[in-house]
């Protein structure tokens, strides 16, 4: 055997090997990818439970005004009214209403 053919065949070995290489990278790609977008639907779930938990906690803190912050609404105050009278967040008085629209459907 040559150095020719020596180098021919080394030449060709590393030629297999980098486009082995290179379809492998490909495929690594597409999976990064993947995964990626598995891990923001996962962040995604995740702040959407923490945002659940924060709006029940709030909701179970005001239950015991619940009641008040109805009476109020029925009576016509509007919601910075009421939460300037009881001194509570109107976010907070938002809350307790959604709650209990979603309590009245449920019981329908």
């Amino acid at each position: 055997m040559s150095y020719l053919e020596i180098l021919t065949g080394a030449f060709v070995l590393v030629l297999i090997l980098l486009v082995m290489m290179l379809v492998k990278n490909r495929k690594l790609k597409t999976e990064i990818s993947v995964l990626k977008e598995v891990l923001a639907v996962k962040d995604t779930t995740i702040l959407n439970f923490e945002a659940s938990r924060v709006a029940v906690k709030d909701v179970i803190e005001n239950l015991s005004a619940h009641e008040e912050v109805m009476a109020l609404v029925e009576a016509g105050e509007s919601r910075t009214e009421i939460s300037e009278k009881m001194g509570i967040p109107v976010n907070k008085i938002e809350l307790i209403i959604k709650f209990d629209k979603i309590k009245k459907e449920k019981h329908l």
